[in-house]
């Protein structure tokens, strides 16, 4: 007897046929830019950053994040 493994989403699939993927990425990368800040007002300093330049880093990193988890559960990489 054998025992299959269970998943909790099908792994190896389209990220196509996902449209939350292109929300999310929608998002990070709304979040990534900076237009959304006031311009002329003074900056509070994050982490050594000004508050623009940390929000953006940490949303690059988030994209970056998420395109990994993307490629290992939704890419397929077999031959049609």
């Amino acid at each position: 007897m054998t025992v299959k493994p269970v998943t909790i989403w099908p792994v190896n699939d389209e990220p196509s046929r996902h449209p939350f993927i292109w929300l999310v990425y929608a998002g990070l990368f709304g979040a990534a830019i900076p237009w959304y800040f006031t311009e002329g007002a003074a900056d509070p300093i994050w982490l050594g950053l000004p508050r623009w330049v940390a929000v953006s880093l940490a949303a690059t990193l988030a994209i970056a994040l998420f395109t990994a988890f993307v490629i290992e559960r939704y890419w397929n990489d077999d031959p049609p």
